[in-house]
């Protein structure tokens, strides 16, 4: 997968350097007093896990901060990895291929981490044929490049940000006081977004259907009520349901008629992969 086909250059390069500046790496003084300034080397991208693999291109734009440069790639974005794959090989000053080492790895083990949880979910509901949707409990300032990974591990974005959907929680209800006339108003301003209305008992659900909704979202329900649910909507709409949903009890919620499921784990309690990065011929 092109990571440059789904996010803007601009946005990484902008992640990156702030990244570096974090770092302080490029006023790496360990690195300087240790290394010679003319010394140069070779580096292996190494995976000690088994997982899916992403954010190699994303290595790239933080190497070439450092004037040191990707020169093999051995594996992909979105492909699957065993432990001890070689990923990819880098070459130049070897001061900036130690500078560089940590942001690109933090970058590289997050992204894969994301991409990896991601895809056991895609796999344990295949069968199904529900779809399994990101959610935007992300990590600030870097929604875009998680949601990417979100997608190479088989998954699907949810709405991006607030003005890609519109989507109608219990603190908007709440204040609504159960009146959704305003459902209308924002069909006519913004027809062609997808609405999204919240419905935390089956008992809300005729009510929401009186109006131009695109989705309902079961949200926090048991899986019986769940099932109550769907046979009410009789595929009037699309379903989509959250809440608590995990590896263990996932196929609880592998629900006939159910077209989602939002998983905020994610991105928000994903393990990071374990991969290094090691240097050769100094």
């Amino acid at each position: 997968m092109n990571i440059f086909k789904i996010v803007s250059r601009s946005i990484i390069e902008n992640s990156v350097m702030e990244a570096i500046k974090e770092d302080k790496a490029f006023f790496d003084i360990t690195t300087q007093m240790c290394v010679p300034e003319d010394a140069e080397a070779s580096a292996i991208a190494l995976a000690k896990e088994d997982g899916v693999l992403c954010g190699v291109q994303v290595s790239e734009v933080v190497l070439q901060n450092f004037g040191t440069y990707v020169v093999d790639y051995f594996k992909e974005d979105g492909e699957k990895i065993l432990p001890h794959t070689e990923l990819f090989r880098v070459k130049g000053k070897l001061r900036g291929i130690l500078s560089a080492e940590r942001t690109l790895l933090n970058y590289i083990q997050r992204m894969s981490g994301i991409a990896t949880v991601t895809n056991k979910f895609v796999r344990m509901a295949e069968k199904s044929g529900i779809k399994i949707l990101d959610t935007r409990k992300t990590t600030p300032a870097l929604r875009h490049l998680e949601k990417y990974a979100v997608m190479c591990g088989g998954g699907v974005n949810h709405r991006i940000d607030l003005f890609d959907q519109i989507m109608i929680k219990d603190n908007h209800l709440a204040l609504l006081k159960d009146d959704l006339s305003v459902i209308n108003r924002m069909k006519n301003k913004y027809p062609e977004k997808i609405i999204v209305v919240e419905a935390d008992s089956p008992d809300k659900i005729e009510k929401i259907l009186k109006y131009p909704v695109d989705r309902i979202l079961l949200d926090n329900m048991t899986p019986e009520t769940i099932a109550e649910s769907v046979k009410i909507i009789a595929k009037r709409t699309e379903i989509e349901v959250s809440g608590n949903i995990s590896e263990k009890n996932l196929n609880d919620y592998l629900i006939e008629g159910v077209n989602y499921l939002s998983i905020g784990k994610l991105t928000h309690s994903f393990k990071s992969m374990d991969i290094s990065l090691q240097v050769k011929d100094v």
